[in-house]
């Protein structure tokens, strides 16, 4: 037997203010439909046989007062008080058209309970017609004088606006989703501002966020602030104390490169300053994982001129470097300064560290600038991407270490300052060259900082 639920699940709304107003709708339809059912049937049906038969059974009276009377007493009887009192219009010789169509209207809710009525309790019944006059009944009864056609007014055969109670209760069913509706907006808003600054904050983006909202939602705020901001302070420690090492670390290799300086030339005096400037190449990368990008400002820099300046100087230094810009590329957009080169400086650093040639593309995809970086490497195992991208890891066993010293931050700075700009870093396997492929993606904001 088949599992009815998964195809539920895929009409139901995905939202939770789409649930939410749904849980508050179909309750408020159901005892709409319950309560104008029973209405209907039970009440309204019942009601309308009643005051019909209570009409009918004047009627018989009537009717059989004309069966039983001689011609010269008939318009008396059909002039009777009780004619009058129920506003019976009483016309004798008159038959039921060829073409009669007693069924009642469709929106018509008594019309089939006064036929039935009629039909079943008029003596000698001929036939009815609620049609053509909406505001009466007529019927034919056969008398020993002929058919007799009497007419009654609706209004004696059943209740008069029978929709207002319905129109009373669909229309205040209307103003409560209204109001349920504005008030499930007011608890859900918090919600959406506490996934707003969660998803902003994934990004390295820091949004201010004001608990608010019901008892557990202003709980579950400050629990993300508090989160928030230990592993802010934790960061800002981390980097504190890179920066520490890195400039305490600085004096000592100042003081052998002068030492070396007074010595004598010799291959221990070449291979100790080739030991120190490698030292110093990973105290630059320790110092620039620290200072992250908050020393930067926010401002309007035009993208296409960043990356062909750096290309320029990768160019100038002998480096085999491919540069391809699209069309529609935006002018301005807003970045941090000297944030976009410097990543694209660590991408293109480990492209042609582990490549002989790097090439770049520049295009906007849909609202987002895309700046990919391939090179002909060796490339890097899709189940290692991820890892490749943390800071101090480094996987040399899967791309050949050419030359130099690496502490593993190059991605690691490159997917902060992705994140700080809302973008963020993709590995992919190169298309054009073969090797890795580095897509670096930034949504384009052209408004002022």
């Amino acid at each position: 037997m088949l599992n009815p639920l998964p195809a539920i699940k895929t009409i139901l709304p995905r939202s939770f203010f789409g649930r939410a107003v749904l849980i508050v709708v179909v309750p408020i339809l159901l005892l709409q439909i319950v309560l104008s059912v029973v209405f209907v049937q039970r009440h309204y049906e019942r009601v309308t046989q009643q005051m019909t038969g209570g009409a009918l059974d004047a009627a018989r009276v009537v009717i059989a007062r004309i069966d039983a009377a001689p011609d010269s007493d008939l318009p008396a009887i059909m002039q009777s008080d009780i004619a009058r009192a129920l506003e019976m219009q009483l016309t004798l010789g008159t038959a039921p058209p060829e073409n009669n169509q007693p069924g009642a209207a469709w929106y018509d809710l008594a019309g089939r309970e006064i036929l039935s009525v009629l039909a079943a309790g008029v003596p000698e019944y001929l036939g009815a017609m609620l049609r053509n006059d909406p505001d009466s009944a007529v019927f034919w009864a056969q008398t020993g004088h002929g058919p007799l056609q009497v007419s009654i007014p609706r209004y004696r055969l059943a209740p008069t606006n029978p929709h207002q109670l319905l129109v009373l209760v669909f229309a205040a069913s209307i103003v409560l989703v209204l109001i349920a509706l504005q008030y499930l907006r007011l608890q859900i808003r918090p919600i959406r501002r506490l996934g707003a600054a969660a998803e902003a904050y994934g990004r390295g983006q820091s949004v201010q966020l004001r608990a608010s909202g019901a008892r557990e939602i202003r709980a579950a705020a400050l629990a993300f602030i508090d989160m928030r901001n230990r592993l802010e302070r934790q960061n800002a420690q981390r980097k504190m104390m890179l920066s520490g090492l890195g400039h305490d670390m600085r004096t000592p290799l100042t003081r052998m490169r002068l030492m070396l300086s007074m010595a004598d030339p010799s291959e221990d005096r070449d291979a100790l300053e080739t030991e120190i400037a490698d030292l110093e190449k990973l105290l630059n990368g320790f110092l620039d994982y620290a200072r992250g990008e908050e020393a930067a400002r926010l401002a309007l820099l035009d993208p296409a001129q960043i990356v062909a300046d750096l290309v320029a100087r990768y160019h100038s230094a002998g480096r085999k470097v491919e540069l391809h810009l699209a069309d529609g590329l935006p002018r301005q957009m807003q970045l941090r300064e000297g944030q976009l080169d410097r990543a694209l400086d660590n991408i293109l650093g480990n492209a042609l560290e582990y490549g002989t040639v790097a090439r770049v593309d520049m295009s906007l995809d849909g609202s987002s600038l895309t700046i990919a970086v391939e090179d002909d490497g060796p490339g890097i195992a899709p189940e290692d991407r991820a890892r490749v991208c943390e800071p101090f890891v480094r996987l040399d066993q899967s791309r050949n270490q050419n030359a130099g010293a690496h502490v593993g931050l190059g991605l690691a700075i490159a997917q902060d300052i992705a994140r700080a700009h809302g973008g963020k870093l993709v590995l992919e396997d190169g298309v054009a060259l073969g090797g890795l492929r580095v897509v670096l993606q930034i949504p384009v904001r052209t408004d002022p900082p």
